[in-house]
């Protein structure tokens, strides 16, 4: 049953509803609303389940009292405008198609910027794009962080999208992004098994979180060895939020050029090779078409700012 009370909607879960997980029940609840949008509420911590803050992962149980506060606010809508920024498309077929992201530019709207990202983008050179996740994130299956460039899938239609997505949740879609991490590797490659979730201490962050966490894997190989840095070729087998930026810099090896998770000589180092973003790009994506069953390849060389920044690199790893 539910109620509403001063923009409140309030939910007692019944024994139908226990042991599911909080975002699917809300959003099997709250008409015309997606999953993504609900997951985005709880997001913003104004879903409490019997008086306290939970997240998207939490499983109810029978006569839990569940409280959403500013409905209306919470569940208005992102206005997405279309707008003629270029896109660099590598694929696209009727299906589907992969762009190639700059640098710089959100993949999807937020409440505090609704404009100059991908799916702008998107609706302004496409009439058909998937609506599974609302307007204001058309056709996007998988994100790529505002400063890391590459390959992004795009879905045309609602069944493609599903079909990624399954895809995707089953590790059916190989992602290999080339980052510059910080310091020396004495080995050759090598696995990262660690849970990650939202930190605890800057809602910004993600870190490890051996309680709380959704487990994540990540894969590395040294490519090429250089002064104070390496070249990696990164395999992320789980697809968590700033998965190999907190996963790197978890084990000492932070990216060039990161902000956020990097330390005060991956920064200065960033500085002296004029780096201005984090080097992390997505560079290749194989997998199965969805629908067509063809096998795909595709690559994406790194953008001009990443290749200055290794040359500089290397002639001063000769020096």
């Amino acid at each position: 049953m539910s109620k509403k009370e001063n923009g409140t909607l309030s939910f007692i879960v019944d024994t139908a509803g226990s042991g599911h997980r909080i975002d699917k029940f809300l959003t099997e609840k709250i008409k015309d609303t997606s999953r993504s949008r609900i997951q985005d509420i709880i997001g913003s911590r104004k879903v409490q389940v019997n008086g306290k803050v939970i997240t998207k992962h939490y499983r109810l149980t029978e006569d839990d009292r569940i409280t959403i506060e500013d409905l209306l606010e919470n569940n208005s809508r992102i206005e997405v405008e279309p707008q003629n920024i270029n896109l660099k498309v590598v694929y696209e077929d009727q299906y589907l198609l992969v762009i190639s992201k700059e640098p710089g530019i959100l993949t999807h709207p937020t409440p505090s910027r609704r404009k100059d990202t991908i799916v702008n983008a998107l609706l302004y050179h496409y009439s058909k794009l998937s609506g599974l996740s609302g307007k204001e994130r058309a056709g996007i299956v998988h994100r790529l962080d505002k400063d890391t460039s590459g390959l992004l899938i795009i879905a045309r239609d609602d069944n493609t999208h599903r079909l990624l997505s399954e895809m995707f949740k089953k590790r059916r879609i190989k992602k290999t992004y080339t980052a510059l991490a910080w310091g020396s590797f004495s080995e050759n490659e090598g696995r990262i098994v660690l849970p990650i979730g939202r930190s605890r201490l800057d809602r910004k962050k993600m870190s490890i979180s051996i309680d709380r966490g959704r487990e994540a894997f990540t894969g590395f190989e040294v490519r090429e060895r250089l002064k104070d840095s390496a070249l990696l070729d990164v395999y992320p087998a789980t697809g968590r939020t700033h998965q190999i930026r907190v996963h790197l810099a978890y084990i000492g090896h932070p990216i060039i050029g990161d902000e956020l998770y990097g330390t005060r000589g991956s920064r200065d180092l960033a500085k002296e090779l004029g780096l201005k973003r984090q080097f992390l790009h997505a560079g290749k994506l194989k997998f199965t078409h969805p629908v067509t069953g063809e096998t795909m390849e595709l690559e994406d060389r790194i953008p001009g700012d990443l290749k200055k920044c290794l040359e500089n690199l290397r002639r001063r790893s000769k020096m």
